[in-house]
């Protein structure tokens, strides 16, 4: 099992421990942390090439593909970051923003995934439940969850975080092995459609969207979905798309 660990802290603390101790406790995995303040890497200018002719027209230079290489290299992400405010790092949310085409032309749909926030107070769950939307829509499958929080630095602290981490691999692991992919969401079904129709009706600007879409029917990949959530994606869409060629009805 290859496992790839990517960790938004700007420095190895807490975040980075937790991360490095898997090592110790899973030695018969293959694993590899990748620390984001020590790859290279340049801000987004926001000039959305990524998003309208494809992600190999970005203008910048850096580690970014070679960080989807051994994402796609690997079995299993792990995604952590420390809370800052209530979110993850600005590091990670750079490396969110770099990706951001990915919820355009989603691929990663064999991947699995688990998310990790750790925070001195408050927040981990809400940082969790970004990583776990934003990472989703790029298609990866996020199985697993780890909210820790470490305030006290306590004997009793330390090891109900160890048990906890402990609890939420053996998941993470375990779903890998199983290969059973999340069932696809209300969310995914009406993205899927409305980036779908966007493509179509935009097809001169959204060029890449419309190479990915256009052979595609009613989802990212052959799959039969839950009629009463296909149903009501399609009609959720509709108006949508209805409201945007007529801003009268906005």
């Amino acid at each position: 099992m290859k496992i790839l660990a990517i960790c938004g802290s700007p420095h190895r603390g807490n975040c980075y421990s937790v991360l490095n101790s898997i090592k110790e406790n899973y030695p018969e995995i293959d694993y590899k942390l990748l620390m984001l303040n020590e790859v290279i890497w340049e801000r987004c200018r926001g000039c959305y090439a990524c998003i309208s002719q494809g992600e190999e027209k970005c203008p910048l230079k850096d580690d970014r593909d070679m960080i989807i290489k051994e994402i796609l290299d690997a079995d299993g992400i792990v995604f952590a970051s420390p809370v800052n405010v209530n979110n993850v790092t600005a590091l990670m949310k750079e490396f969110i923003g770099r990706l951001g085409y990915e919820t355009h032309r989603p691929r990663f749909f064999d991947k699995f995934a688990m998310v990790m926030a750790v925070c001195g107070g408050f927040g981990a769950k809400e940082t969790n439940k970004y990583m776990n939307e934003i990472f989703s829509s790029f298609g990866i499958n996020v199985v697993s969850s780890l909210e820790l929080q470490m305030s006290t630095k306590s004997e009793e602290e330390k090891k109900y975080n160890h048990e906890k981490t402990i609890k939420a691999f053996n998941a993470f692991f375990t779903r890998i092995e199983k290969g059973e992919r999340n069932t696809p969401t209300l969310g995914q079904i009406i993205r899927f459609n409305l980036f779908k129709s966007i493509s179509e009706l935009a097809k001169e600007y959204f060029i890449a969207d419309y190479q990915y879409y256009k052979d595609k029917t009613n989802f990212y990949y052959d799959i039969k979905l839950n009629f009463f959530k296909n149903m009501l994606a399609k009609r959720i869409v509709s108006k949508e798309i209805s409201k945007r060629m007529n801003p009268s009805l906005r």
